[in-house]
């Protein structure tokens, strides 16, 4: 039974640690992880939900899904809207709308503004997203555990081989 419980903590803490670089890792291969900021998605997207933005050509959007762009003002945090529409005029175009509002973006965003679409959420996961983001959250998350897990590996092999020398001067 205590192998068991060790075998479950050790399960939870490598996929914890997992999560944790993956959070770090996904910006480099183009994806988004992010807390919800603001309440204009709900009910879909509830404030401090964590969402997974993955890249896709802006081509592959339809109406009805939910997207992350930069917003054309600059210095503004990204938005994360449905489109509502899509336009053609010089080049590719989006019209988009937040769940909670009754009106439509004052914008269109422009399809070099697109970041990803929405494929995947988690309600309230997004607050312990941004702490994991922080130096503090990395230590907590990836660095405290991987020691933890390398010392308690070295004390069971010093045990190990504690226990084969003495078995030998006993032999």
């Amino acid at each position: 039974m205590k192998k068991a419980a060790w075998y479950l903590v050790f399960t939870v803490v490598v996929l914890f640690m997992a999560v944790a670089m993956f959070i770090y890792l996904a910006p480099h291969l183009g994806w988004r992880v992010s807390a919800v900021l603001s309440g204009s998605m709900e009910p879909e997207l509830k404030v401090g939900s964590l969402v997974v933005t993955c890249p896709v050509e802006p081509e592959t959007i339809v109406v009805g899904d939910i997207v992350t762009f930069r917003p054309v003002s600059v210095g503004e945090n990204m938005i994360t809207h449905r489109v509502i529409g899509i336009g053609q005029g010089s080049s590719l175009y989006f019209e988009t709308k937040g769940d909670a509002t009754d009106k439509p973006d004052p914008f269109t965003v422009p399809a070099q503004n697109l970041v990803g679409k929405i494929c995947f959420h988690v309600s309230y996961w997004g607050y312990f997203t941004e702490f994991l983001k922080t130096p503090f959250g990395f230590l907590f998350a990836v660095v405290i555990p991987g020691i933890a897990i390398i010392t308690i590996y070295v004390g069971s092999v010093w045990r190990a081989l504690g226990g084969r020398s003495k078995q030998e001067s006993d032999g």
